[in-house]
Formats: C-alpha cells, sequence, structure tokens
C-alpha cells in the first residue's frame, strides 16, 4: 500500500495567513497595515493581490507560541533587544528601495563606521540617479571620491557632515567590504532616514527613542494645512525632516520652512533630503533653516505660523536638562516631564494668536492623569480644532496615536467646533463641554446618552454598597498551579473562565494556603456565599455569579455587594449590559477593569418584578447547553434590552450601543 502526501503552497492568501494563525481577518488586515506580516504582491486585472510566503507565517507562528515571554521579557528591558531590522511602513511598499534596503539590513553586518560608508555610498547614487551630479562610474561611487576620483562640488560639505570625525582611512577599507546594492531616487522620499534607521541596533533606537514618522502618517498630518507663501512652517523635533519634505512637495517654499533637532546626524539627513529634493542645494540656507539645536531653549528662532511634527514621547531623565527647562515651561517642574507636553508648551508660546500646532501625539495625552499638567495648559492658552484618532500607527511600538491640532488664543477656556476623524467616521463636536474635557471619542449623539445615564435619578453607585477583593498573585506559577487536580488543590478561576453570566469549568488548581501567597484577599471575601466575579483585562465589564466559594487568580476580580434592594443577578445583568459596554468604551478607554471605574457607573434601581424577570431570563441560560448559541444569543439580547428600559434609554439611544 502506498501514501501521498499533498504538497503544501509555497503562498498562502491573507484568508489563509488568518485561518492558519487563528485570528480575524480584521486582525489580519490590520497586521498587514501594521508591517507585522509581509505580503508579497501581485498583479490580478490590474487590482493589487497580496499573497505570503508559508515559511514566513510558518515562523510568525512558532513564535507566537513562545513569543508572549519573550514579549514580556522586551518590554520590561529595551536593552534585551538586540539586532537590527527593516523599520518597516517607513516609506512606501511601492518604493524600488523597500525591498533593496530591506535586504540590506538582512544581510548587514557591519560597524558603525560601515554603516556610514554605506550612507555616504547611498547619498552618492541618489545624487547620481537624480541628476544632479555626473559620472562615467556605475559602481564604487564613494570608494571613488575618497580617492579623488569623484568630483561632488557643492555637495562636499554633506558628505563631510555624514563622515563628521570618522577616519577616511577607515573608510576606505569599509568600502570595500560593502555588499552589493542599487538604490533609486524618490522625489520626497526619506531613503537614507529609513536605512539610518534600520541599521540602527534595536536597543539604541528604542532607548533613544529614534522613531522617525512614516510617510503615509507625514502625508496624513499636513494634508489639511494651508500652505502659502509667507505661511512659515517649524518642526521643532524635525528628525530627517520628512514633515518638511511632505510641505515642499505641496508647493512649500523653502524660505518658510524651520526644523530643528538636538540629533545632528539626523539634521545632517534633513539637509541631505532638502538637497535630494532638487529645491535647495544652499549651503548657507540650508544651515540657517535646518537647525542642530534645542527647541526648547533656543532664541534664535523666527516668526513662526503653524509648529508641525511628532515631538518625542519618552520622559526626560537629566536633572540639569529639567532644572534648564523648569525656568521656561510649567510642564517641566516635575521629576521626569514627558517631551511631548514640554513640546507642546514651548510650541504655544513661539506663537502668536490664531497659531496653529500640529503634532502627532500619544493618546494617552488627552486622558491620563499624568498629562493633566498640558492639559491645563492647553485649556489656558488654545483652543482644540481637530482631533484624528490613529490608532497604533508605529512599527513595533505598542501605543495609540492621534494628530491633534490647537489653535492658540489668549482667551482661556475657549470652545468651538472640534473635527473629529476615527478609523470609521468623521463628525464634529459642537455640545457643550468642560474646557477640561478632551474625551472626544465621543459623538454629541453618544454624549445625550451617557449624560441621561449619569443623570437619573433613580440611580446608585457600587461605592460604598460592595465589598472588593483582588484575586491571588502566588508569586510563582510554577509550584503553586497545577493543571490537573492533585491532592489537597481545589480549582481556582482565572480571568479566561469568566463569561456573561457564565463560569467555565476551571483548568487551573491551588492549594489554598494565604499566607504563602504574595497578595490575597481575606478568606471570607472568595468564600462568600454570594459574590460577582469579573476579568481584571477587558475593555468592559464581564461578570459571572458565583454561589460555590470559588478562588480567584488575580486576572479575576470579584465584589461582594450589599445592596438591600438589588440582587446580584440584577447587577450582573446591568454590569454585562450593552449599556455599560457603552459607558465604560466611550468613557474609559482602559484594558483594566480597575475597582474605582466600576464604582463610577450608575446603576439604576429596578422593581422587584424587573428583577425578577431578569433573574429568569438568566435561569433559561444557565438551563442552556453549549450548542444553544442562537438560543443565548436571544436571552442576552432580551436581558440586554430589558436593562436599556430601567435605563429609561429609547429606540435611537438602542441604536448607539446594541452589541
Amino acid at each position: 500500500m502506498t501514501s501521498t502526501t499533498t504538497k503544501k503552497p509555497k503562498y498562502l492568501t491573507l484568508q489563509a495567513v488568518c485561518k492558519l494563525l487563528e485570528i480575524s481577518e480584521a486582525t489580519g488586515r490590520n497586521w498587514l497595515r501594521l508591517g507585522k506580516i509581509t505580503p508579497i504582491v501581485t498583479k490580478d486585472n490590474s487590482k493589487d493581490v497580496y499573497l505570503f510566503l508559508r515559511e514566513d507565517i510558518e515562523k510568525l507562528l512558532n513564535s507566537l507560541h513562545d513569543g508572549a515571554k519573550n514579549a514580556l521579557k522586551s518590554r520590561r528591558n529595551k536593552t534585551a533587544l538586540k539586532g537590527r531590522e527593516l523599520y518597516v511602513n517607513y516609506v512606501s511598499r511601492e518604493s524600488p528601495n523597500h525591498a533593496a534596503v530591506a535586504m540590506l539590513v538582512k544581510n548587514f553586518k557591519g560597524t558603525s563606521t560601515a554603516i556610514t560608508a554605506l550612507l555616504c555610498e547611498s547619498f552618492l547614487q541618489l545624487l547620481i540617479d537624480a541628476r544632479l551630479i555626473k559620472t562615467k562610474l556605475n559602481e564604487n561611487f564613494f570608494k571613488a571620491f575618497l580617492e579623488g576620483d569623484l568630483d561632488v562640488s557643492k555637495y562636499e560639505w554633506l558628505l563631510d557632515e555624514l563622515i563628521n570625525k570618522t577616519s577616511k582611512s577607515a573608510l576606505k577599507k569599509a568600502c570595500t567590504k560593502l555588499p552589493q546594492f542599487l538604490l533609486r531616487f524618490v522625489p520626497y522620499e526619506d531613503t537614507l532616514g529609513l536605512i539610518y534607521l534600520s541599521l540602527m541596533e534595536l536597543s539604541l533606537r528604542r532607548q533613544s527613542g529614534r522613531y522617525y514618522t512614516p510617510q503615509n502618517l507625514t502625508d496624513t498630518a499636513v494634508e489639511t494645512l494651508k500652505v502659502c507663501e509667507g505661511r512659515v512652517f517649524l518642526d521643532p523635533c524635525c528628525g530627517s525632516g520628512n514633515f518638511l519634505l511632505r510641505l515642499l512637495k505641496r508647493g512649500a517654499r523653502v524660505d518658510d520652512l524651520y526644523g530643528c533637532d538636538l540629533d545632528g546626524f539626523s539634521v545632517t539627513l534633513a539637509r541631505v533630503n532638502f538637497v535630494l529634493s532638487g529645491k535647495c542645494s544652499d549651503r548657507k540656507t540650508l544651515e540657517t533653516h535646518l537647525l542642530k539645536c534645542d527647541t526648547i531653549t533656543s532664541k534664535h528662532l523666527p516668526h513662526i505660523d503653524v509648529v508641525i511634527g511628532n515631538p518625542p514621547w519618552g520622559s526626560c531623565e537629566d536633572p540639569e536638562v529639567i532644572k534648564r527647562y523648569a525656568k521656561t515651561l510649567v510642564n517641566a517642574q516635575k521629576k521626569r516631564p514627558c517631551f511631548a507636553d514640554l513640546f507642546v508648551e514651548r510650541s504655544l508660546n513661539l506663537l502668536q494668536e490664531g497659531g496653529i500646532v500640529q503634532f502627532v501625539l500619544p493618546e494617552a495625552l488627552l486622558n491620563v492623569a499624568s498629562h493633566d499638567t498640558i492639559r491645563a495648559f492647553i485649556t489656558q492658552n488654545a483652543r482644540v480644532k481637530a482631533v484624528r484618532y490613529l490608532g497604533e500607527v508605529f512599527h513595533a511600538v505598542q501605543c495609540p496615536s492621534v494628530i491633534l491640532t490647537l489653535e492658540k488664543t489668549s482667551f482661556e477656556g475657549a470652545l468651538g467646533d472640534v473635527i473629529v476623524n476615527t478609523n470609521d467616521s468623521t463628525y464634529v463636536v459642537r455640545r457643550e463641554r468642560d474646557p477640561f474635557d478632551f474625551n472626544f471619542k465621543i459623538t454629541d449623539q453618544e454624549a445625550l446618552v451617557l449624560d441621561k445615564m449619569d443623570d437619573l435619578d433613580h440611580c446608585i453607585k457600587l461605592r460604598g454598597h460592595a465589598d472588593f477583593a483582588l484575586g491571588i498573585v502566588t508569586g510563582s506559577n510554577n509550584g503553586s498551579i497545577f493543571k490537573t487536580q492533585e491532592k489537597g488543590t481545589e480549582g481556582v478561576l482565572r480571568g479566561i473562565d469568566v463569561e456573561p453570566f457564565k463560569i467555565n469549568k476551571p483548568n487551573s488548581f491551588l492549594k489554598f494556603v494565604g499566607n504563602n501567597f504574595q497578595q490575597v484577599a481575606p478568606t471570607e471575601f472568595y468564600r462568600a456565599p454570594v459574590k460577582l466575579v469579573y476579568r481584571f483585562i477587558a475593555k468592559y465589564p464581564i461578570v459571572a455569579v458565583d454561589t460555590h466559594g470559588r478562588l480567584t487568580l488575580n486576572s479575576c476580580n470579584l465584589l461582594v455587594p450589599k445592596f438591600k434592594d438589588l440582587s446580584p443577578v440584577y447587577l450582573a445583568a446591568v454590569l454585562n449590559s450593552s449599556a455599560v459596554r457603552f459607558y465604560f468604551e466611550k468613557k474609559f478607554h482602559t484594558i483594566k477593569i480597575l475597582r474605582s471605574l466600576l464604582e463610577e457607573v450608575p446603576i439604576p434601581m429596578a422593581s422587584v418584578d424587573d428583577q425578577r424577570h431578569i433573574e429568569f431570563l438568566v435561569d433559561e441560560l444557565d438551563e442552556l447547553n453549549d450548542s444553544d448559541e442562537q438560543k443565548r444569543h436571544e436571552i442576552l439580547k432580551k436581558i440586554d434590552r430589558k436593562v436599556a428600559e430601567i435605563y429609561g434609554l429609547g429606540k435611537r439611544a438602542l441604536r448607539l450601543i446594541e452589541l
């Protein structure tokens, strides 16, 4: 008897990739956008078709299986990140240089001297391809320059800046070991910036916070800005000049563009990009418009109409620098001020009435307590004109971003229409709001629903009406948590075991000896006759009622309700409802269900009959088999609508909040 095996296809479609990785197609498309999966683009009837190498996807799958542990290590210790990687999505994937630089990064093993030689060779290749210098040579241009066989005339000063103090004899030696590669001039593309960042050690890149802004994002960031003669723009942390390049592309004059950066090498790259654009080759102009300086303290900046850019997001750690900044900036008067806050304040101080700041910023600046000071400063000195929510747009950086547009004004607390753009929609916020309210993810209609929930007379809150407790932290799960039930152990709940109104059979077991654990609540909370358990890591409450005195780990917290007139089942129904999910997602933007947030939720008082009606529906849920998904969905919807009715939410509100 013979057996046959089916040969696996070399290439996979996006749908096949998602199936193999066990992710949704929406997640797959997002990974594609963020560069987590890299396609090979082909044409089918003039349309782009994305295919993926099976080998690459299988490697990714293997890394995902044991990558959680490594990912945690890398987040804790930035110096643990070694090697180099292509700065994905920095330039268009359609660029001929994208694949060329990817191959360079993959095979490059040189020192910093070799990187300098490579950047100089790249600059010369681009100058020649752009026809800014002429030569009969076909390769090894930088080696020819060093040996006096290539005349670069008026661009030699830029090569000198790239070389800086590197020994020319060492560079000559490095030239002999450079890999063969070919770059093409693409107008307004920061090709050298792509090479520089990609060849920088990951640990150095992430510790220094050097994340140049990708081309597609800079296009988005400047597309709404009016460009006209005499309107002066400044990028106060210009890096390699990507924002200014996009303005050049839109017709801005070099005379109206200024950029500054503390990193002198980045400013050199910006000057290189201006030269390659063909718009300016004059050394004096470039040196006066693209400055190697600290924008926060510089006293030699021109009159500015618009400040644009993507300031660094990290914290300032140097006490002497903080002390210097604190002389002029209120946001520097703390132990570890955030650079983004400092640049927003400095930029507003540079502007006259009506001037504009348009920055790419961490979304946290709009809603996290540590940024309270800059939000207060904005309220006193500007009004918000527009917010574009971007999500996670930077390669290998897990931090949602926004483009924030501010208009300088002398009227404290000034309000006005705010144009808001999300991935799904564009709308205008016109409602009356507190000047300190920076939550623009809520449309005016959604705000009415939230106000209705907050203003209900017949509501009560959990604060003072429930005992909260955290799940157990063993200190080390190895030797404490068992996958099978051993003698003396009992089931312990994890967050993943909890679904709305349902507790799945636990797959973890624990020997409960309270004093041996790093964190443990009083035993009576775990053993309470009735308690609510809920997932700790979630965007909104996922709650079930426990009547068996089960233990919980720290991914599953609990509360013991103390209401006299509200049943635990009814309370669980409220917390599981679309109304509360809506409330959480719109107000808190969290991934952790904190006690402080649960205590903010308005719980509507309900009649005995309404509570019994909900309890009856929950009993029906308990009697269903796991296979009765359709029936379960129908009952959950009935519970949901009943809770909305008790909140007093009408049909229009229901359309907004329903799952």
